[in-house]
């Protein structure tokens, strides 16, 4: 498309009002060509009216040294004076500003005469440009669409271009902007101008195409002569707008001014708008309902609401932690009433699990429920199995059941305050790299907000908060100026479990599970499932239970446009099972985004598409964060790692398995699990591959050089071992916690146990051992081996707790040692040497009798005072004076004369 193109006349057959509008369209262009001739063109106003842009024609055609060229210019300015009504006379400028001001049309209009004056006008500019004094087109002039557009207007931060048959386009281009800002514009009426241009893009989503048509003559009224959209075809509109006091922006009606937000309300039918987006909203939530049904059966019908507690963190309050969901949304809410020259980024971040979907349906719920006149309704737009690559194309994806918005209505909307846009999953979108980099995604959105309104994002993880901070920091030059607020959402305290379980009649006794299961009950979507499994009184493993549950319903989102699913339930577990492996032998609980899909690509022996990919880490059910320029991922919960690293123990080949448990030190609750999941009809028993383990470790040269396996084999080997009706030995294990039930002998050697307890008719031998502290509180007498006592650090008995070989002795009923000297000053210098604590003393060198940390000084009498007095004025230990309240106090500290003996 040319310049031709856009001067040239309409066809005699359209109505006389384009071609008065054309007029001044052609004036515009004619008023460009000029200044673009001139590299120091004269100054001109944006948008400008008819009369502005006939002088500034007149006036900038001057400057281009060519006779002929400036006696068409002057022509074309002049041709607004030309007479097109005989009775009364009327020329084309006061035709056009009765029409443009709302007044009817004249109906004796000359047409032969209008369209002579457009025709004539279209030839001269065409005239004017071939003649060749235009080298550069821009900025005054761009290709949209592959149309040739003119400037419009030019706010400072963004540019508007006119096409001569399409909308009108916003440009924020640095180098347009940049360009524009040179030309140093008139800005005229700003606030008015500004309102004009709002106005116009307002209207876009509401008025038919091209009807639009706004006219800024101060002190006259802005006035907008447009087509409103209807289902039974255009309805012809004229409306006026002014500034009021403190600048705010009025919309002229019969009975007086009203805020312009009435007007938007107005011309989208506020409360049929309110009605059909809550029908929508209903059907989302039937959709979120349904899901749950087929997850708890027996459970949705009877669950209420529980407010979750979030992280709210703000510009203005800064950090707080004791708002609920509810009461931080309806800040939110409130705030967008206040201008503050930006618009508010809020993300709402959170586990998989922990209600994000929940609480912004019940927000947009209560928006659009409550009877509360013009207060902003929450437009929810979830993103959960949309084929849309934008989020403009989401929106209008979105909304189009209510027949009344699209983006652009939407948009308007969110400007006004009447609205607050929610992206539910803004993560999840097909096709949108909003990992790379957020803020591009949303810059076309924000920038038609310019500057105002809210805008929710839901994601699972902080990485997209992150990347959103990272791209606002990196790119402080763009023009749209966006503050960021941020929601995370807390784990449930025990409290919430306990009002769920109340309501739904359920008993809350707490479990006996691992703190890594119980854990789980942190987050809702893991409280429903617990409450669930409660209900039906299921007698399996809660862990398995939940977790399938959940793969459930990751598998429910895993799916194509056609709303397949891209893997089934064993392959999702696989890929998970890997992960586990992965995240194990690594020693780290993320993995990197390659690493995640290498691992899904070996468990399913294919390669994903593209598509899979995407999805997978959208959806993998694993929280993400940005770190070091790339995402990692990990498992939500720990007990989730566990099982599923327990889950790959168990299907792997038996030689792989037990490579695996060489290679990775499994914890008690993937041991537990382990045993739990075992099929009983494998051909090789979880005993075997304890016997294949123990080997394993028995074989290798030195205990440092199997820590790993020594702690997979104490794991297990507590778990099915502990309790038996047999002699039974074990070597080279290391375990936190141990119980020995049953009955016979039990040999421990060479074994490395935090704590350990021993049950009746259990006897227990130790050799080469180290057992931090041995429970005997629930057997009597002395079950304890030849010297097994004297590898014992703490003993606790019935008769109580020694921490010394002289005391555990007395407990044990067990004759008292001769003194030997030495063992008593070896006993000593081996606590010194292992103290985790400064030893602080009193001029007597004895601690304080509180500090029960240093009770062995006490075992020996007054031996203590004479060693450490003693190793004081060798130089093996020095006092250095301790500034505290009450009696003096020094701390001992070793020496290298104390290390070297």
């Amino acid at each position: 498309m040319t310049i031709a193109d856009l001067v040239a006349a309409p066809k005699l057959s359209q109505e006389a009002f384009s071609a008065l509008v054309h007029v001044e369209y052609q004036l515009r262009v004619l008023g460009l060509v000029c200044a673009a001739a001139d590299d120091e063109p004269s100054k001109f106003s944006t948008p400008g009216s008819l009369e502005s842009w006939a002088d500034y024609s007149k006036k900038q055609s001057a400057k281009l040294g060519c006779a002929e060229c400036r006696t068409d210019a002057t022509a074309v300015a002049d041709s607004i004076k030309s007479t097109v009504v005989s009775e009364p006379e009327l020329s084309i400028r006061l035709v056009r500003n009765r029409v443009c001001h709302g007044g009817p049309a004249p109906e004796n209009i000359d047409h032969a005469a209008l369209h002579k004056v457009v025709t004539d006008n279209a030839e001269r500019i065409v005239r004017i440009y071939e003649h060749g004094h235009v080298a550069d087109l821009a900025p005054y002039f761009r290709t949209v669409d592959g149309e040739l557009a003119a400037l419009h207007s030019f706010s400072g931060t963004a540019a508007t271009y006119w096409p001569r048959r399409t909308e009108a386009v916003d440009v924020t281009d640095a180098d347009v902007v940049d360009a524009l800002k040179k030309l140093n514009f008139n800005r005229g009426d700003r606030l008015l101008d500004d309102f004009a241009q709002d106005i116009e893009r307002d209207l876009k989503g509401f008025a038919e195409r091209d009807s639009v048509y706004v006219l800024v003559s101060p002190p006259e009224p802005i006035a907008v002569r447009w087509d409103r959209r209807s289902s039974d075809g255009p309805v012809p509109r004229v409306d006026r707008f002014v500034i009021g006091s403190d600048h705010a922006r009025m919309w002229v009606t019969e009975s007086g001014l009203r805020p312009y937000k009435e007007f938007l309300a107005d011309v989208c039918n506020w409360p049929l708008l309110k009605r059909r987006l809550l029908e929508e909203l209903e059907e989302q939530v039937s959709a979120e309902k349904q899901i749950s049904r087929e997850l708890f059966p027996n459970l949705q019908q009877r669950v209420t609401h529980v407010p979750t507690l979030v992280q709210f963190d703000d510009d203005y309050q800064g950090p707080r932690t004791d708002l609920t969901i509810t009461a931080a949304c309806a800040e939110v809410t409130e705030g967008i009433h206040s201008y503050r020259g930006s618009t508010n980024l809020i993300t709402l971040t959170g586990e998989a699990g922990a209600g994000k979907t929940h609480s912004l349906l019940q927000f947009a719920r209560d928006s659009l429920a409550a009877n509360a006149g013009l207060a902003p309704v929450a437009i929810y737009i979830s993103s959960s199995r949309s084929s849309a690559t934008s989020l403009d194309k989401l929106i209008t994806e979105r909304v189009a059941g209510t027949r009344i918005l699209d983006r652009e209505p939407v948009l308007a909307l969110c400007r006004a305050g009447l609205a607050i846009l929610v992206i539910d999953g803004f993560d999840e979108m097909l096709g949108f790299r909003s990992y790379d980099d957020p803020l591009s995604g949303l810059q076309p959105i924000l920038d038609q907000l310019r500057n105002r309104g809210a805008v929710i994002l839901s994601a699972r993880a902080s990485y997209s908060e992150a990347r959103l901070w990272k791209s606002l920091t990196e790119h402080p030059t763009k023009e749209s100026q966006h503050r960021l607020t941020t929601m995370k959402l807390q784990p449930w305290r025990r409290s919430q479990l306990t009002e769920l379980m109340e309501n739904l009649s359920i008993d809350a006794t707490a479990t006996e599970e691992a703190p890594a299961v119980r854990q789980l009950l942190t987050t809702p979507f893991f409280c429903l499932a617990y409450a669930a499994w409660k209900q039906d009184d299921r007698s399996g493993d809660f862990l398995r239970f939940v977790v399938d549950t959940y793969l459930q319903r990751e598998l429910s989102k895993l799916t194509d446009l056609q709303g397949s699913s891209l893997f089934t339930h064993e392959e999702l577990s696989e890929i998970f099972c890997e992960v586990a492996e992965l995240t194990a032998r690594n020693v780290s609980a993320e993995v990197s985004e390659s690493d995640l899909v290498d691992a899904a690509e070996y468990a399913l022996g294919k390669d994903l598409s593209e598509k899979e990919r995407r999805r997978l880490v959208a959806l993998c059910g694993m929280s993400a964060d940005w770190s070091e320029h790339e995402l990692s991922f990990s498992f939500t919960h720990l007990a989730v790692a566990e099982h599923f690293l327990a889950r790959q123990v168990v299907r792997l080949p038996f030689p792989q398995a037990l490579a695996l448990l060489a290679d990775v030190a499994i914890s008690t609750l993937c041991a537990q699990l382990i045993a739990s999941m075992w099929p009983a009809a494998r051909g090789e028993t979880l005993i075997a591959l304890i016997t294949a383990l123990q080997d394993r470790v028995s074989s290798a040269p030195s205990p440092r050089e199997c820590q790993s396996a020594m702690a997979s084999l104490g794991e297990l080997w507590a778990r099915v071992h502990g309790t038996a009706q047999n002699t039974r030995t074990v070597s080279r294990i290391v375990v936190d916690r141990l119980e020995l039930n049953g009955s016979g002998t039990v040999t421990l050697d060479q074994v490395q146990v935090k704590y350990l307890v021993v049950g009746p008719g259990v006897k227990v031998r130790l050799t080469s051992s180290r057992i931090e502290q041995l429970d005997l509180s629930r057997t009597s007498g002395n079950p304890l081996l030849d010297d097994s006592h004297s590898q014992v650090d703490e003993l606790f008995t019935q008769g109580g707790l020694a921490s010394t070989p002289r005391r555990i002795r007395e407990l044990l009923g067990l004759p008292e040692e001769p003194v030997d000297e030495s063992a008593i000053e070896a006993f000593f210098r081996e606590k010194i040497a292992n103290a985790r604590a400064p030893i602080v003393v009193d001029r007597q060198y004895s601690p304080p009798d509180e500090d029960v940390r240093f009770k062995w000084t006490r075992e020996h009498g007054d031996k203590w005072q004479t060693y450490a007095k003693r190793l004081v004025s060798e130089g093996k230990l020095i006092e250095e004076r301790v500034n505290a309240a009450g009696p003096p106090k020094w701390r001992l500290r070793v020496t290298e004369a104390f290390l070297d003996q």
